[in-house]
């Protein structure tokens, strides 16, 4: 069976309604990726909804991609978690739902953590920077010892930018009015 076609695929902000199918891909896809409380992604449907997207196929929920703009770098979007249905990786999915946010927000920086066992989002978000053609730099944002060495991972933070505004599309930045 051949991968759908990222065409096929709409993109749009998440809404509160959304969050009992958003959970359900979540728990589907562990552990590719992490979960938190369905308090947490309620509030980020409420409260992020501007930054934080679905991917749908059918009607159906296929993709999640929540994040932020850090107040204090107000050019830069922090995608805090993204997953993608096992049933619908490997056809630029990913990269799409990241490329919708970047453009819609009109970000110069796009960060995010990775742990340092996850080679695929490595792979993904390098990729990112090379499509976009843009500098990727790694740093350590937190360390194991910062989790009390509970057992959770790293945290490295990939930064890509200055993202040119060629890339950006037609959309005015999020915080234009």
């Amino acid at each position: 069976m051949s991968k759908p076609s990222t065409s096929l695929f709409s993109i749009r902000q998440v809404t509160v309604s959304d969050i009992g199918e958003v959970y359900r891909l979540l728990v589907a896809n562990r552990p590719y990726v992490g979960l938190n409380s369905r308090y947490t992604y309620l509030l980020l449907a409420r409260d992020f909804s501007k930054t934080c997207l679905v991917a749908e196929a059918n009607h159906c929920i296929v993709g999640f991609c929540s994040g932020y703009i850090p107040p204090l770098r107000s050019d830069t979007f922090f995608c805090w978690e993204i997953v993608v249905g096992k049933d619908f990786r490997g056809n630029g999915l990913l990269k799409k739902m990241l490329l919708h946010q970047i453009k819609k927000l009109g970000v110069n920086y796009f960060e995010a953590t990775i742990n340092p066992s996850n080679e695929i989002s490595k792979k993904n978000f390098t990729q990112l920077a090379n499509q976009l053609n843009a500098h990727l730099t790694t740093s350590i944002l937190f360390s194991e010892d910062d989790f009390e060495n509970d057992g959770h991972e790293a945290e490295i933070l990939y930064r890509i930018g200055p993202l040119k505004k060629a890339c950006m599309g037609p959309h005015k930045p999020l915080n234009q009015r």
